[in-house]
């Protein structure tokens, strides 16, 4: 069953996000938000996606709106699928950074917008897993490939980096993010990709 989070400070669409969904889906629905956006990602980080309304700061009790969520929340993952839902769809479209903006909160409460709701959620939580599914793979594929003694071609040199890459992208606080892109490194390693794709496109069209 898929895991989401839904973030809101307003009590009564905590009760019902959680009446709409939570036959379907496991539901994490903190009462009470942290203060500080920054310790936002501590409610989110068990999840597979984060449902959050863009006026959080509406009611005075933080500071921070569903924005800044979305931006906390991909500091450390940044595929993570992250939907803004609220009323004040305008905003949250011109606003909202690398997320899928909703149009109202009756989502939640009209049952073919809710089923349209759910496709949406259940979509963006396939490609997500199917990415990194298919970028674990190509890893290990490489790393058999280099274990039985054969040499990996230029494009499998580049899609390993991008596997790599983006495996990273999904766990930023991990040590391995800072040996795989370091600042010493990053720069070097995306010049050669670069290069090693150029080659590859220029032997096609020979």
């Amino acid at each position: 069953m898929t895991r989401i989070v839904y973030i809101d400070e307003q009590a009564g669409w905590q009760s019902s996000v959680y009446a709409a969904l939570s036959d379907k889906y496991e539901m994490h629905i903190p009462e009470i938000i942290p203060c500080n956006v920054s310790d936002i990602w501590a409610e989110v980080r068990d999840f597979q996606v984060a449902i959050v309304d863009f006026r959080l700061n509406e009611s005075g009790q933080v500071s921070y709106t569903g924005d800044d969520v979305a931006r906390e929340i991909h500091k450390h993952n940044k595929h993570l699928p992250i939907f803004i839902i609220t009323s004040f769809e305008d905003n949250a479209i011109l606003e909202c950074t690398e997320t899928q903006a909703i149009r109202g909160k009756e989502m939640f409460t009209d049952p073919k917008l809710l089923v349209k709701l759910c496709h949406m959620i259940d979509s963006a939580v396939s490609i997500y897993d199917k990415k990194k599914a298919d970028c674990e793979k190509c890893i290990r594929n490489c790393q058999e490939k280099l274990a039985s003694g054969n040499t990996l071609s230029l494009q499998e040199e580049a899609d390993r980096f991008d596997a790599e890459l983006y495996l990273s992208e999904l766990d930023l606080d991990s040590s391995a993010r800072a040996n795989l892109i370091n600042t010493g490194t990053s720069k070097e390693l995306k010049e050669m990709l670069s290069l090693a794709r150029t080659i590859v496109s220029n032997h096609r069209k020979e």
